[in-house]
């Protein structure tokens, strides 16, 4: 672990999202920070270890949906959804099991883009925009990965 990475991760995520992205004017220089702050640790420590700082920090303060939706949305925002993750739909899980398999429920259709573009980085699926039939919440994959989850967790 890195503490000083660590940090930096919690700068990164520890603000609601939906804020500010509402916030206008007031909060652009704030938005364009955070974007470039996340740039720069991917440069620095590598996606690997950025990763498993985010991954840490999600299990350890996402526990409630506007909790995980700001995850999400920051995760998206700086890209993550875009790079190779190991066990993509266990890290999937974690963020859709609070939405209770429904993210479009509570507003949180940022998921799609999240899930979409993680599994289609690791390979596991393509061209997911363009398949009007699948939806990540029926995946059987991922369905076996909120159970395993709920299981693990009981």
């Amino acid at each position: 672990m890195n503490s000083y990475l660590d940090s930096i991760t919690i700068d990164l995520f520890s603000r609601n999202a939906v804020e500010v992205l509402d916030g206008g004017d007031a909060t652009d220089a704030l938005y364009d920070s955070l974007v470039e702050k996340a740039d720069s640790a991917i440069s620095k420590y590598g996606w690997k270890a950025v990763f498993e700082s985010w991954k840490t920090y999600m299990y350890e303060n996402c526990h409630t949906v506007e909790e995980a939706l700001s995850f999400a949305t920051w995760f998206e925002i700086y890209g993550g959804h875009n790079h190779r993750i190991e066990e993509p739909y266990k890290f999937l899980a974690y963020l859709y099991d609070i939405f209770d398999l429904n993210p479009v429920k509570y507003n949180a259709q940022i998921m799609d883009d999240v899930s979409y573009g993680l599994l289609e980085a690791a390979g596991i699926k393509a061209d997911l925009w363009a398949d009007d039939s699948y939806t990540t919440e029926t995946d059987p994959e991922l369905i076996k990965a909120v159970e395993a989850l709920r299981k693990e967790n009981a």
